[in-house]
């Protein structure tokens, strides 16, 4: 009976995943019922303030997230704090909502048994996904006219695919003696695993396109899309990327443009704050 080769395992830990994905067959704790209960109410246009008050309030977590966004320096400069949902939902708006939803749940998955044995993996990409998130919401609300909180949002998502492939690893034992091949897999496919796993859930072609597209690590100035600043607070946080865990990996180097530098150096404080509250 022939050997089974490193190359036969990732083709078939691929295959699988490309099965499961066209069949829509997504099993992936990362959307929970809360998170889509939430999603669905702040994506209704006729839905109120207190309507979307009760969704939030059912998801405990999500409920003291939101309120310590809303507190944190970055969303509240005035330094006046809030303390129940209702009016903390009115200063953060529905967007940031449904970002705080998502970021739940990642910190949920992040804990699964699904990546118990690649925890360390799981929280590198966790943290490098909110200093993405931080650094685009930043990036989005200094240097261009695009809505920083989407851009916040498409930050937090952008590595979706990486978590995507890691909870379903655990199936193919062979890989835990590879773990170089397992670097390379999720460097090079977890960009547009993670556009195909979001396709179903509603979002904007422009996000789809900052998840699918961001390793590319081209930017254009000034930076008019999504994808631009996506990739920007991807390259300006490449040492915190996890697709470079690999030995032969070597992370770009950030852009060089003394506007920008200066953008987020006045904003680096408030850079912390957004971050450490996502993170919190």
């Amino acid at each position: 009976m022939p050997s089974v080769t490193a190359s036969d395992v990732a083709f078939r830990f691929l295959k699988d995943i490309a099965a499961d994905l066209s069949a829509r067959e997504v099993s992936f704790p990362t959307f929970l019922d809360a998170t889509l209960r939430i999603r669905r109410a702040v994506d209704d246009p006729s839905v109120d303030t207190d309507t979307v008050a009760r969704a939030v309030s059912s998801e405990p977590l999500v409920s003291a997230k939101i309120v310590q966004v809303a507190n944190s320096a970055a969303v509240n400069p005035g330094g006046k704090p809030v303390s129940d949902v209702r009016s903390a939902i009115a200063r953060v708006g529905f967007v940031t909502i449904r970002t705080v939803a998502v970021a739940v749940a990642v910190q949920q998955l992040r804990s699964s048994g699904e990546l118990a044995k690649y925890a360390r993996r799981a929280e590198l990409a966790w943290n490098h996904s909110v200093e993405v998130a931080a650094h685009a919401y930043f990036i989005a609300k200094k240097t261009t006219r695009l809505n920083p909180d989407e851009a916040l949002f498409a930050g937090l998502v952008h590595d979706i695919g990486y978590f995507y492939l890691l909870s379903k690893a655990g199936r193919y034992p062979e890989l835990d003696g590879n773990p170089e091949m397992l670097d390379v897999g999720l460097a090079e496919w977890h960009a547009p695993i993670g556009q195909s796993v979001l396709h179903g859930f509603g979002l904007s072609d422009a996000a789809l396109e900052a998840v699918a597209e961001h390793e590319i690590g081209r930017v254009r100035a000034p930076m008019r899309t999504l994808l631009d600043v996506v990739t920007c607070a991807n390259l300006i946080c490449a040492r915190t990327n996890p697709i470079f865990l690999s030995k032969a990996a070597v992370a770009p180097p950030a852009p060089q443009d003394p506007q920008l530098a200066a953008a987020l150096a006045e904003a680096e404080a408030d850079i912390r704050g957004l971050a450490q509250a996502l993170r919190a």
